[in-house]
C-alpha cells in the first residue's frame, strides 16, 4: 500500500449512473466506476462487459498478407523453420504458441531463445550466421526483430527468408523484408498488442489460409493470456478478449507446465484471474532469463510429460525465491547509493544509479521498487568492468523513450517504451548519460508531477462490500494495465484491530469500521505505517474489494490502495459564514420564521431512494463526488454546520464551495446565497422549514438528500433526485433539536 497519494475523485453523474443499474443491470459500485470512466451508454455497456472473441482482420497487420503464403510454402516444403523468441514471459510464450501452432499445422520448427547475457536482447547477426549454419531455411522473430536491419541484411545475403512479428516501437529505419506488427503504417486498428498477441494473429491468418482446424487457436490462446497480462499492456479491446479466453482456458487445465506452476505458485483454480498471473505466474517465467537461461521456462511451458513439468516448475519457483533475495540487496544498495549522491543529484528530477554487482537481469524490478520510493524517473545500471546494462522505469507524467533518444549520444544501445526501457552504457560515460537524463527529467517535470495519484472509481458504503458487489466488478476482468480493478473509498473510517502479520510484519492486517458495520482489510507492504494507522485517526481508505478463499469458503475482503488522513488544515470553505450561526451574526432573520406548512405537492419520504442502512457520511459523500453539488436538509443548520469543515469539506470533492440556508437567515442572505448557486457546483445545508419557505432552492441541485427527518407532515420540492439517510443516529440527533424524547 503506498502512501502520500492525492486522492483524485473525477465526476459521476449520479443520473448516467442510475441509467446502467437499470438498464445492464449492475451494481451501483460498478455503475459508478463505469461512468468515471466514460462508459455512459448502455449498449455499449453490454458490449464491453460481454466482450469475446477475435475482434480484427489478422490480414491487416502489417505484413501479414506477404508473411502468411511464405510460411505456407516453408510449411509444404518441410523446410526448417526457426521460431527466435526473447527471455522474458512475452517472450517465453510467443515462442511457445509459434512453435505450437505451426507444428500442429505440419511445419517442421524448432525454438531459440537468445541468453540475456550471451547474445543480449533481439535478432543479432551471429544468431542468424549460427542459425543458418544449422540448417535454418526461414526465421520468424516473435516479441523481437523491429530493429533488426543488418541482422535481415545478412539473412537476405544467406538466402534465409526472415519474417518480423514484434509489437515494440519500431525505429527510424526498418529491416528490409516482411514485418508483422500492430503499429506499422497505422493499419492495424489495434495497435497495443504484446508479442504473442502479435504471434497469435499471425498464427490466426495462417490458420484460415490453411484451411485448418480453429482449435488450434483455442489451443495456445492460454499463452497469449499470460504474455498480455505479465508484459503490462493495456487490458482493453482485443488483449482484454484474447486475455478472457485465455484465462478461461488456463481454468481448464489443459497445459501440464501450467498447471505444475500453479501449483508451486499456491494459486487456487478457483480464483486464476489476472492478479494471479500477474503476480505468481509472470514472475516465476520470467525468473528463468533474468538469472539463468529461458529455456527451463520454455521447455516448462511446451512439455508434456508431467515429471519434467514437475521438475521445470520447481527450479523455476527456486530461481525465483533467488531473484527476490538479489532484489532486497540491490534495492538496499541503490538507496544507498542514491543517498551517498551530491545532494544536486539527488535533487535531481531524474535519477540515475549505478554499481558494480549488480545483476543486470533483476535491476528492471528494482528501479521500478526506486520509483515507487522517489516518485521520479529512474535508471539503474549494472557495471562490469568496462561496460553497464541498465534498466529505466518512468512515472506517468514521463516519457521514458523520448528521454532516452535525447540522451544517444552517450549511449550505445537502448529501446523500449514510454514506462520502461534498456540501456547499454560504457561505464566511463555513465555520468554524463545521468547529467543528460536529469537535465531532461529538470525541463519536462514539474513539482506537481512527482505526486502521485490515487484515482477513485466509486465512493462507498461498508454495507456495499459483499460478495455480490466483488462478483459484479469482476465482471470487468480480465484487469490491469489501461482496464483496471476498480478502486472504491470508504469515507471517514475507524481502523481497529491494527496488527502487523507476515514475516517480519511487512503487512497490516486490521478493521475498517464506519456506522453501517465493519469488514476485514488487508494493507500489504505498510508495516513501516502500524503507529498512524493504529492511531485512531479517521481515515478515507482507498481499496479493492476482492474475493479470496480462505479454508475452503469464499470471502471478501478490502485490498487497500492508500489510507489518508481526513484532512487537518483545509481552509473555511468558500461562502460558508465565518461567524456561527447566533446572535453575534449579522444576516439574523428580523424575526424567527414561522414554521411553514407542508408543502400541497412534493415527494413524499417514502417515495425517496432509501440509503439508511449505508450510513449517512458515506452516501453524502458518494453525491459530493458526483461533482455537481449536493443539498442536505438537516433539522438544525448551526448545528449541522462543522460537517462542512471536516468529512464534508468541498475542497475534499472539487466543489465551489459549501452555503448555508437557515431559518435563522435574513431573507437578503439567502436571496444572495441562492444566486452563487447558478455558477459553480455547491455543496448546502438547508432546513425544513427554509426549504418549504423557498422551495426553489431544489431546483438548482441534481442531487439532494434528507438527512435529519422533520418534526411532522413534510413534502419535499420535486426536482432533485432524492435520497433518504435518516438513519437511527440522525432520528436521536433530529429528536433533541425538536425537543422530543428520542
Amino acid at each position: 500500500m503506498s502512501s502520500g497519494k492525492r486522492l483524485v475523485i473525477p465526476p459521476c453523474a449520479t443520473a448516467d449512473s442510475q441509467r446502467l443499474v437499470e438498464s445492464v443491470g449492475i451494481s451501483r459500485v460498478l455503475a459508478d466506476a463505469l461512468v468515471r470512466r466514460g462508459w455512459t451508454d448502455p449498449a455499449a455497456v453490454i458490449d464491453f462487459l460481454e466482450l469475446e472473441g477475435s475482434l480484427h482482420d489478422p490480414l491487416l497487420l502489417g505484413d501479414a498478407s506477404v508473411a502468411i503464403p511464405l510460411l505456407q510454402t516453408a510449411i509444404a516444403d518441410r523446410s526448417q523453420i526457426v521460431v527466435h523468441g526473447d527471455y522474458d514471459a512475452d517472450g517465453v510464450c510467443s515462442t511457445a504458441l509459434l512453435c505450437e501452432g505451426l507444428a500442429a499445422l505440419g511445419a517442421t520448427v524448432r525454438p531459440f531463445i537468445p541468453s540475456r547475457f550471451d547474445e543480449g536482447y533481439g535478432l543479432a547477426v551471429e544468431t542468424v550466421e549460427r542459425l543458418h549454419a544449422e540448417g535454418a531455411q526461414l526465421i520468424v522473430t516473435v516479441d523481437c526483430g523491429i530493429t533488426a536491419v543488418e541482422a535481415a541484411e545478412c539473412a537476405a545475403a544467406l538466402g534465409v527468408t526472415l519474417i518480423i512479428t514484434d509489437h515494440h516501437r519500431q525505429a527510424d529505419s526498418l529491416p528490409t523484408c516482411p514485418i508483422v506488427a500492430p503499429a506499422l503504417r497505422d493499419q492495424y486498428p489495434f495497435a497495443a498488442l504484446c508479442g504473442a498477441g502479435t504471434a497469435y494473429k499471425l498464427l490466426e491468418g495462417l490458420v484460415a489460409a490453411c484451411q485448418a482446424d480453429p482449435a488450434i487457436l483455442d489451443g495456445v490462446v492460454d499463452l497469449v493470456a499470460i504474455a498480455t497480462i505479465a508484459d503490462l499492456v493495456p487490458l482493453i479491446d482485443e488483449n482484454r478478449s484474447l486475455a478472457r479466453r485465455g484465462l478461461r482456458r488456463i481454468g481448464e487445465g489443459k497445459r501440464l507446465g501450467l498447471e505444475a506452476l500453479l501449483k508451486v505458485a499456491k494459486v487456487d483454480k478457483r480464483v486464476i484471474d489476472a492478479g494471479a498471473i500477474g503476480f505468481r505466474v509472470g514472475p516465476r517465467l520470467n525468473a528463468a532469463g533474468r538469472l539463468e537461461h529461458a529455456d527451463a521456462a520454455l521447455r516448462l511451458m511446451m512439455t508434456q510429460d508431467p515429471r519434467e513439468a514437475h521438475e521445470l516448475a520447481e527450479q523455476l519457483d527456486s530461481l525465483n525465491r533467488r531473484r527476490r533475495a538479489i532484489e532486497d540487496r540491490i534495492l538496499r544498495e541503490a538507496i544507498d547509493v542514491y543517498e551517498a549522491s551530491p545532494q544536486s543529484r539527488q535533487d535531481a528530477l531524474g535519477i540515475v544509479l549505478a554499481s558494480d554487482g549488480w545483476h543486470a537481469g533483476v535491476v528492471g524490478i528494482v528501479a521500478s521498487r526506486v520509483v515507487e520510493r522517489l516518485r521520479r524517473p529512474v535508471v539503474l545500471v549494472a557495471l562490469d568492468g568496462e561496460q553497464g546494462q541498465g534498466s529505466g522505469r518512468s512515472i506517468e507524467a514521463f516519457d521514458l523513450h523520448a528521454a532516452l533518444a535525447v540522451c544517444d549520444p552517450y549511449l550505445e544501445r537502448w529501446g523500449g517504451h514510454r514506462a520502461a526501457a534498456g540501456v547499454s552504457v560504457r561505464t566511463d560515460q555513465v555520468d554524463a548519460f545521468a547529467e543528460a537524463f536529469a537535465a531532461h527529467a529538470t525541463a519536462t517535470l514539474q513539482g506537481a508531477d512527482l505526486r502521485s495519484t490515487e484515482r477513485i472509481d466509486a465512493v462507498i458504503s461498508l454495507t456495499d462490500v459483499t460478495i455480490e458487489v466483488a462478483t459484479d466488478l469482476a465482471r470487468l476482468d480480465p484487469v490491469g494495465m489501461g482496464n483496471p480493478a476498480v478502486t472504491v473509498m470508504i469515507p471517514a473510517a475507524e481502523l481497529t484491530d491494527v496488527r502487523r502479520i507476515g514475516s517480519e510484519g511487512k503487512h497490516i492486517d486490521m478493521r475498517v469500521r464506519t456506522a453501517a458495520g465493519s469488514c476485514r482489510a488487508v494493507a500489504w507492504s505498510s508495516g513501516d505505517r502500524f503507529d498512524e494507522l493504529a492511531s485512531g485517526a479517521r481515515m478515507d481508505v482507498a481499496a479493492r474489494v476482492e474475493r479470496s478463499v480462505w479454508q475452503g469458503a469464499e470471502r471478501v475482503e478490502l485490498i487497500t490502495r492508500t489510507v489518508q488522513p481526513l484532512p487537518a488544515d483545509l481552509p473555511v470553505p468558500l461562502g460558508l459564514c465565518l461567524t456561527p450561526c447566533d446572535q453575534t451574526c449579522q444576516l439574523l432573520r428580523e424575526s424567527p420564521l414561522e414554521e411553514q406548512q407542508c408543502l400541497a405537492e412534493g415527494v413524499a419520504i417514502e417515495a425517496m431512494r432509501d440509503a439508511r442502512d449505508g450510513g449517512a457520511i458515506a452516501e453524502l459523500s458518494r453525491l459530493a463526488a458526483a461533482g455537481a453539488g449536493v443539498l442536505i436538509v438537516v433539522a438544525d443548520v448551526s448545528r449541522r454546520r462543522s460537517m462542512l469543515s471536516a468529512a464534508l469539506h468541498p475542497e475534499r470533492f472539487e466543489l465551489s464551495g459549501a452555503l448555508l440556508f437557515s431559518r435563522l437567515c435574513s431573507e437578503a442572505a439567502i436571496t444572495e446565497r441562492s444566486q452563487r448557486l447558478l455558477e459553480g457546483s455547491w455543496i448546502a445545508l438547508i432546513d425544513h422549514d427554509t426549504l418549504t419557505a423557498h422551495p426553489e432552492l431544489a431546483t438548482q441541485f441534481v442531487d439532494a438528500v434528507l438527512l435529519d427527518p422533520p418534526r411532522g407532515a413534510w413534502l419535499a420540492p420535486a426536482g432533485p433526485n432524492w435520497v433518504r439517510v435518516d438513519g437511527a443516529a440522525e432520528q436521536r440527533f433530529a429528536a433533541s433539536v425538536y425537543g422530543a424524547p428520542a
